[in-house]
């Protein structure tokens, strides 16, 4: 009975154990509003970010721009836009290991794949406002 009641205590430790991480912010939904952080302090350096700034690069399109896009792949190049030129000459995503290539011309971005998520939930939301326009 007592090899029982040890293995019910082990199983009841392990399921607090996994609520206790789930907690900590890894399975909680991506956030448009820490995504908007994110751009403003990442993105504006180059791009023009809407109610942020209204100068950017010159041939860098603006988050606006390129949500609006008639591209059916616009999406898609927003969320690999890591690997998409010049940004792997400055970006890395920690858990891909990816390696920035080339001189970096800015100062490095190190971004996690939560933050990923939280940057495209704030593209989503610009597009969903940009894209009734």
């Amino acid at each position: 009975m007592s090899a029982v009641l040890g293995r019910l205590l082990g199983v009841m430790v392990l399921l607090m154990g996994l609520v206790q991480f789930a907690g900590l912010g890894y399975a909680q939904a991506p956030s448009a509003a820490q995504g908007e952080k994110l751009a403003n302090f990442h993105c504006s350096r180059c791009h023009v970010m809407p109610g942020r700034n209204n100068m950017g690069i010159g041939s860098t399109p603006s988050f606006k721009t390129m949500v609006r896009s008639k591209s059916s792949a616009w999406r898609d190049k927003f969320e690999a836009f890591f690997s998409l030129a010049p940004h792997p000459a400055f970006v890395t995503i920690k858990e891909m290991r990816t390696e920035r290539t080339g001189p970096a011309i800015i100062a490095p971005i190190i971004l996690s794949l939560r933050e990923i998520d939280d940057l495209m939930a704030y593209v989503d939301a610009l597009a969903t406002e940009f894209r009734k326009q």
